[in-house]
């Protein structure tokens, strides 16, 4: 807010002090004339006069009416200036409101001087003070619900392994066949342990710590087949096929490969697991507005709204049960949104009844291969 100089609470004053001494004078000046005029019959054509002949007089009348003068400036001061008093005064009232935790109170913006400017500042403060206090209250509720999600993933295949132990020590090793098929799930129940501790490592990594981005310019088609091939062996389990369209053999984006090829991994193997009645998983790739667009479509069981409003939070999964039978320990696709946001692109999910979409929009490259 630029602040015009003769709208400037200086120069406010300054016309408040000089209008006051103004109407001050000539009040001063009408009652001292009508004083000698009342008192000793002087006007103000004799009044030099009479004022050489009653000097003593005179001075002690004029210093009675200056200091009547210094009063009465004082005051039309007051009056003047006691808009802005007031505005000072209900700021100062307001900021002992917000002090006390109430943000939502709004100070009165009635100038356009540096009072106003004092007051929009101070909402405008207000206002960030809110919003950082809540997203404070926000990320403290995000982590302790964070470090319970972590305590039960890790306890629930500790339980696993701690129960298999104990039951090879009770079986004293007699029972080979029984040991062996403990010790196959312990080290399942290991490797689950692993793959949770690296996605949370990976996950904090990227949106905590800041990670390095190593960007090159990729071509989206050629990726999604290399990582679609990979997935062969898991679609192949489950009966399930897959079909890649692009509008064109060359589209390319600028980005970390590593993080891009785990961005399209994390939404596959969603998808796989999720979409495996569906027996067919499509991928589609084009362009939207200098935005690569990646769609992958499966055809399983239908998200409900609820669940897609909150799918990218970290441990939030559709299943209120969260063990390994039911799919994952809800970081996939947490970890997806924030390769996504890091590559400044934006991540979605549209599912009914007949189909489930996720779609993913990246930069379009600016080099052309």
């Amino acid at each position: 807010m630029k602040i015009n100089l003769f709208k400037g609470i200086q120069f406010k004053i300054l016309k408040s002090f000089l209008l006051s001494i103004l109407l001050s004078f000539f009040l001063v000046l009408f009652l001292v004339l009508e004083f000698l005029k009342i008192k000793y019959n002087v006007t103000y054509a004799n009044w030099g006069n009479w004022a050489n002949e009653n000097l003593m007089l005179n001075t002690y009348i004029l210093i009675i009416f200056f200091l009547i003068f210094i009063l009465v400036t004082t005051m039309f001061f007051y009056v003047f200036t006691k808009k802005f008093i007031k505005q000072i005064d209900d700021i100062n009232k307001k900021i002992s409101i917000i002090s006390e935790g109430n943000f939502s109170t709004i100070i009165p913006v009635t100038t356009d001087d540096e009072i106003g400017k004092l007051a929009n500042n101070i909402n405008i403060m207000s206002k960030k003070l809110e919003a950082l206090i809540k997203k404070d209250a926000k990320n403290e509720k995000l982590k302790n619900d964070m470090i319970s999600n972590i305590s039960h993933d890790l306890r629930t295949p500790l339980t696993s392994v701690i129960g298999y132990v104990e039951i090879m020590k009770n079986l004293q090793y007699k029972d080979k066949a029984a040991c062996d098929n403990c010790i196959d799930i312990i080290l399942k129940k290991c490797d689950e342990l692993k793959n949770l501790v690296e996605d949370l490592l990976e996950y904090t990594s990227i949106n905590f710590k800041g990670i390095n981005i190593k960007k090159e310019s990729i071509s989206i088609k050629d990726v999604i087949e290399q990582i679609m091939i990979g997935f062969i062996p898991n679609l192949e389990k489950v009966n399930m096929s897959f079909s890649i369209k692009a509008s064109d053999e060359k589209i390319f984006i600028d980005g970390d490969m590593n993080l891009i090829i785990r961005l399209f991994e994390n939404i596959i193997n969603n998808s796989i697991f999720y979409g495996q009645k569906g027996k067919k998983i499509d991928v589609e790739i084009g362009e939207i507005n200098n935005m690569v667009s990646i769609k992958i479509i499966n055809y399983g069981k239908r998200i409900s709204p609820e669940d897609q409003t909150y799918i990218f939070e970290r441990f939030y999964r559709g299943e209120k049960s969260r063990n390994v039978n039911t799919g994952g320990k809800g970081m996939g696709l947490a970890i997806a949104k924030s390769i996504v946001d890091l590559h400044k692109g934006k991540i979605n999910v549209d599912s009914d009844d007949n189909k489930t979409v996720f779609e993913i929009l990246l930069l379009l490259s600016n080099e052309k291969l």
